[in-house]
């Protein structure tokens, strides 16, 4: 059994499969079953042949149904069974008990359904999608952003995807000596940012450490769609580019920076900025609608997406109204880190 924790104390996940990519990581270490236990959210995957994917006791004819769904109503459980090639099945099962998600899927799901396509969701999206309503149920909202943590303080930086808030992660660590504290995704109670350090855009960078064919590679994606779909051969984790002694596990907010391509300089914003990121949330994150989310919604009302989003305003509604925010504005995203040190890291 292998055992990652892809935040400190918060969220965990035992699997039989070697590793596993989704939005809170690309690339991380395995870590201990003292370490898993110790994590507030828990996720148990076990990969198997369709055969053995579903309980022998289980029957469809006794249970609801929605769609490909099926589940009992006020039930923790569903069911999702579609046909995939002649008498071939995708399968998979969802349990929420509590904090604990119970997931058992058919190789084939796991293995070849990679991304959205139509109305099938890879295992990655679906389960972000829980998770990220899970967290939301504990007083915790996921962020699309990078952050950085200089002195105990740590600067949140929001901004529209390929903008540069990876970019800008890197050189602040680089320019400041900052600490790393995230590059892509984070989460937050609104007064303190937690690191999801386990993501890897990186490679969108070709300053970064990289091969000839990595830069080939990314260029094809960039003109032609459809290479978008080829993931890189093996995607490097954040200690190929910080060492570990830079990297943080939390930090109290002390400003929300969102990155923009107009006019070149800093201002501080209105009210608009908590539309601003709940914006990008949206964005980056499902779980509004979500099939399975819905689906579980469906059998188990007090599992509510309103709610959810309710708690997600109200979290990033403290941030907003209890730090400094600004609209970092440049055409070159090298210039955002310059602007940052400049106006708002040698001015506090």
């Amino acid at each position: 059994m292998n055992y990652f924790v892809y935040i400190k104390d918060i969220l965990g996940l035992k699997t039989n499969a070697e590793n596993f990519s989704w939005c809170y990581v690309c690339v991380a270490p395995k870590t201990t079953e003292e370490e898993y236990n110790d994590c507030m959210l828990k996720i148990n995957l076990s990969v198997r042949k369709t055969a053995d994917v579903f309980d022998e006791s289980i029957k469809f004819e006794n249970l609801d149904r929605y769609n490909h769904f099926y589940a009992e109503l006020y039930g923790q459980k569903i069911y999702y069974e579609r046909n995939f090639f002649i008498n071939a099945k995708y399968r998979y099962s969802i349990e929420i008990v509590g904090n604990e998600v119970n997931v058992v899927v058919d190789n084939n799901y796991f293995k070849y359904v990679r991304y959205r396509f139509m109305n099938v969701h890879s295992l990655g999206y679906i389960l972000t999608d829980v998770i990220s309503g899970l967290l939301l149920m504990n007083g915790y909202a996921t962020l699309h952003c990078s952050s950085v943590s200089i002195g105990d303080k740590a600067l949140v930086i929001f901004a529209p995807p390929s903008t540069g808030k990876t970019l800008t992660a890197l050189k602040l660590c680089e320019y400041t000596g900052a600490k790393y504290i995230s590059e892509d995704i984070a989460i937050t109670d609104g007064d303190v940012i937690y690191s999801v350090p386990w993501t890897s855009t990186f490679r969108c960078y070709n300053h970064c450490k990289e091969t000839k064919s990595d830069r080939f590679l990314e260029a094809l994606r960039k003109k032609v769609p459809l290479f978008q779909l080829v993931p890189p051969k093996k995607r490097k984790s954040i200690h190929a580019y910080i060492n570990e002694d830079f990297l943080v596990d939390s930090a109290e907010i002390s400003d929300a920076i969102l990155l923009g391509k107009g006019v070149y300089g800093v201002i501080r914003t209105d009210k608009a900025f908590l539309e601003n990121i709940l914006n990008l949330n949206k964005y980056e994150l499902n779980y509004h609608r979500s099939p399975a989310m819905l689906v579980i919604n469906y059998f188990n009302p007090d599992f509510s997406m309103d709610q959810m989003y309710e708690a997600e305003k109200l979290i990033l509604g403290k941030l907003v109204r209890n730090y400094p925010s600004y609209r970092v504005n440049a055409q070159n995203a090298l210039d955002y880190s310059k602007l940052i040190i400049e106006h708002i890291v040698e001015k506090a």
